[in-house]
């Protein structure tokens, strides 16, 4: 589904990596992982009223691209999408939130 993991870049430092699909690997910064978690758990929790959720991180070629459906929110792949249920979606935030030094 997702998994999400710390790395080291050598110009931008500690880095947050998400992998969505064996081919689709985001990586974000501190802040962008921090705000991406902020506003999936914003949406998730009907506080945003929001639909969609973008951010083109500084360190990767790909964007996030989250779309809010009534069970969850569907994330745009290059082949397709992914689609998360509530449950997943506030895993998602909870582990790019544990991932932040």
């Amino acid at each position: 589904m997702f998994e999400v993991s710390r790395i080291q870049h050598r110009a931008f430092g500690s880095l947050i990596r998400v992998q969505f699909a064996d081919n689709y690997v985001l990586r974000l910064t501190q802040a962008e992982a921090s705000s991406l978690s902020f506003a999936l758990v914003a949406v998730r929790d009907g506080v945003s009223p929001e639909r969609e959720i973008y951010m083109s991180p500084i360190a990767s070629d790909g964007a996030f691209i989250g779309t809010v459906c009534d069970a969850g929110m569907s994330i745009a792949l290059p082949d397709g999408t992914l689609e998360l249920d509530w449950p997943h979606v506030g895993a998602l935030a909870q582990a790019l939130a544990a991932a932040i030094a």
